[in-house]
């Protein structure tokens, strides 16, 4: 056989090996690609649907409306990765407006109130705007969510304005000794420079 034809023949075949690699590559990346696009397409742990609009769960928003809130989440949802989960059972993480000093307070849910088959989130962009109740329809059955709705609502009527004060007075008091420490050790350096002789 012709020594140039046998490269050739390799080269060719080379050329096709690599070709296809690439095209398996690209395949799988798109693949992967679209994976992560469907599982965080959910935003947050699959709670997509609004339900807001159900006149049911017009009373238990009518509470919430006076509250200093602009976001509630209770309830265990998907997480971002597969098999994995965030949020809990035990407590519902309550976001004050903007202007607040706190990023969000946590409010203890006792045992005979909590749920493990409801996940939601309330959110409104504002004190003065309605909220908006996202849920994960597929898993989340509406009576439970009602009434867990029911439940929470008084409970973090009651207990979120104090809970929220405490923790806007402990961050002011963070936040004070933070500046008597700084201003302390300004105090300490310049003395400790005026100490040594002209």
């Amino acid at each position: 056989m012709n020594p140039s034809s046998t490269q050739s023949a390799r080269k060719s075949g080379n050329s096709a090996i690599i070709i296809i690699v690439a095209v398996v590559m690209v395949v799988g990346l798109m693949g992967g690609g679209a994976f992560l696009v469907v599982g965080g397409g959910f935003g947050r742990g699959g709670l997509n649907t609004d339900v807001s609009g159900l006149q049911e769960l017009a009373a238990v928003q009518a509470q919430l409306l006076p509250l200093n809130a602009c976001n509630i989440e209770y309830g265990v949802r998907r997480g971002a990765l597969p098999h994995r989960s965030t949020g809990s059972r035990k407590s519902a993480s309550v976001t004050p407006c903007s202007g607040a000093s706190v990023s969000y307070v946590s409010i203890s849910v006792p045992e005979e109130l909590q749920s493990s088959q409801v996940a939601f989130d309330m959110t409104r962009s504002s004190v003065s705007a309605p909220w908006k109740i996202l849920v994960d329809k597929d898993q989340t059955a509406f009576p439970d969510l009602k009434q867990s709705l029911e439940r929470l609502a008084p409970l973090i009527v009651e207990k979120y304005p104090e809970a929220l004060a405490r923790s806007i007075q402990r961050n002011a008091e963070s936040e004070r000794m933070w500046q008597e420490r700084k201003a302390a050790e300004r105090a300490r350096t310049e003395a400790a420079k005026s100490s040594y002789p002209e």
